[in-house]
């Protein structure tokens, strides 16, 4: 009988650690000591793209960009021999790991080197192995078949794209060819079928999809969020739908799972921007949020809005200083009671996106900044209200969220940067601040307001070599005249010379005595050729002794389209 009940014992108290109790925990380690990897031999853990990414920017590897101590990742395995390793994070020096056991929790705080393990996802029913794990990884070398034309037919989209003058930047040659771009997003169902992408497809610009939210998964399978999003950065139907970057390459993450919302969803995002930054890419678009979870002890308050506490927006915050833009969508739920921006778009150093539509109206749901610590949101503002997008049957269709207007944005983001490779991300982003039609009164509606991608262009065409402060009221024009915004503060002659790109042996001068305090100047140029639809006027400004270069710009001319009858 003792016996019976010894072993009745000993069972109940191994209850606790066979118990089946399905969960992923994230799990945070103290350092990097003893680590394989070092800063001198960055290509075991970055690819040549990233390296040669960092040099052009002069951003050096540290101690951060090591990968997790294998040791660590192998000590915390030993706990139970049936855990997964799903992902690993390099900047948080942390994994993500799933177990059945119900207080793996407790046993892995106990090791030495963890600072911290919490469980990010209860779930009903086990993890799910996949034994034939998809795998897309385009190796073959990007190779354009046609050359996109400068002059669109954006179709459907034509306004959502002329809204922000991102016409004039295609039609200047910068359609994003040579940026690389990922989005992280839900799934991307059919994205390696439909007609929107046949083009991004026989160039070899979709180059790569994972799933971070289930190991093993096909991105193309399932959720059709992604595919949406990716419809209005890279379509290219002329006539139909063209997309804000026809010409960028692109990878595909699927961070979200669309069973549950739970914190593991920011772990998975974490570690899709990291690859992002391994493999050399450029611009991120991020057409996600969190706020609330499942898990409603997890649900953050408006003052955990600063960048600071959600683990995604931790990351998100170092992206700019790797050489990356992030563009992220400020949320929907400016008509609900939340209201405000939901992380990581509160991050430092991204760009948040609002949303409007065509005519310029804030989208009602368009969620309000600013951060809680102050800063202002968005940063930029593009169409995500009756936006034209593709579904997963290839058709083209309107669709309402910011999750739209940061895509398109990110696209933009791109063709900018293509015409300034020499500019770093900080540079880049705060152009397309101060190209904004709210800049000088910024709100926490709209932020900076709707983003002129032709004013961008301009700000960063000045080689701060300007003595004066000279502005253009508007960046493109319908007839030959410029109207020049000019302060001063003493008496100062100037000379103005304008010439048509497409006859730039064709100049108009002019003299200009600028009074003290503000000019506006109102500009004759050559007129434009009958036969052309459009065409850009260089404009230099000059300072009459010497000829001393002020600023110069390019401003789009097109004559205004008479309406048929």
């Amino acid at each position: 009988m003792k016996r019976v009940a010894f072993i009745f014992l000993s069972i109940f108290f191994l209850l606790p650690l066979f118990a089946q109790s399905p969960a992923k925990y994230w799990v945070q380690f103290k350092d990097k000591k003893g680590t394989p990897y070092t800063i001198e031999q960055p290509l075991r853990f970055l690819s040549q793209a990233a390296l040669d990414r960092r040099a052009k920017y002069n951003i050096q590897i540290t101690e951060q960009d090591l990968p997790v101590n294998p040791a660590y990742i192998e000590e915390v395995l030993k706990l139970d021999s049936n855990m997964l390793l799903m992902t690993r994070s390099k900047w948080l020096n942390g994994i993500t790991i799933y177990s059945e056991v119900e207080n793996i929790e407790e046993l892995i705080r106990e090791l030495s080197f963890v600072i911290d393990c919490e469980r990010t996802i209860p779930m009903e029913e086990k993890e799910e192995i996949i034994t034939d794990p998809f795998f897309f990884n385009n190796e073959e070398n990007v190779a354009p078949q046609i050359d996109i034309p400068d002059d669109l037919d954006y179709g459907q989209g034509t306004e959502q794209i002329r809204i922000n003058n991102t016409h004039w930047l295609h039609r200047l040659g910068f359609k994003g060819e040579g940026i690389k771009m990922m989005l992280l997003d839900g799934g991307f169902l059919n994205t390696d079928t439909i007609r929107h992408f046949e083009l991004l497809r026989s160039q070899n610009r979709l180059r790569g999809a994972r799933h971070y939210a289930q190991l093993g998964a096909n991105p193309f399978g399932a959720g059709s969020h992604g595919t949406m999003v990716l419809a209005t950065i890279a379509s290219y139907l002329p006539g139909e739908l063209v997309g804000s970057a026809p010409g960028v390459t692109v990878w595909l993450a699927q961070t979200e799972d669309g069973r549950s919302e739970n914190k593991i969803e920011e772990d998975n995002w974490v570690v899709g921007a990291e690859w992002a930054d391994s493999l050399g890419v450029q611009v991120i678009n991020s057409s996600l949020g969190y706020s609330k979870f499942d898990d409603t002890t997890k649900t953050r308050t408006y003052a955990e809005m600063d960048g600071k506490h959600s683990r995604a927006s931790i990351a998100a915050s170092y992206l700019a200083s790797k050489g990356i833009i992030l563009c992220n969508s400020m949320g929907n739920d400016g008509n609900k009671p939340w209201k405000y921006l939901t992380s990581p778009a509160e991050a430092e150093d991204i760009l948040a996106v609002g949303g409007v539509n065509i005519e310029g109206k804030r989208a009602p749901f368009s969620s309000y900044g600013p951060t809680s610590d102050g800063r202002i949101k968005p940063d930029a503002v593009a169409v995500g209200w009756n936006t034209y997008v593709a579904n997963q049957r290839g058709i083209t269709l309107r669709s309402n969220g910011t999750s739209f207007s940061s895509p398109i944005m990110a696209g933009m983001v791109a063709c900018l940067w293509q015409a300034f490779p020499e500019k770093n991300a900080f540079e880049i982003m705060e152009a397309v601040r101060l190209s904004g039609d709210q800049v000088h009164a910024p709100d926490s509606s709209l932020g900076y307001g709707i983003t002129d991608l032709l004013k961008a262009y301009n700000i960063l065409l000045q080689k701060d070599i300007s003595k004066i402060n000279i502005d253009l009221e508007t960046y493109a024009v319908s007839k030959n005249q410029v109207t020049l915004l000019i302060e001063v503060d003493k008496p100062t002659d100037i000379v103005v010379v304008s010439n048509l790109k497409s006859k730039p042996e064709t100049k108009v001068s002019k003299k200009i005595t600028l009074k003290p305090g503000k000019n506006k100047i109102e500009i004759k140029t050559p007129k434009l050729a009958k036969k052309n639809k459009y065409d850009f006027i260089d404009l230099m400004i000059l300072e009459e002794e010497g000829n001393t270069l002020l600023s110069q710009f390019v401003v789009g001319y097109e004559k205004l389209q008479k309406n048929k009858k």
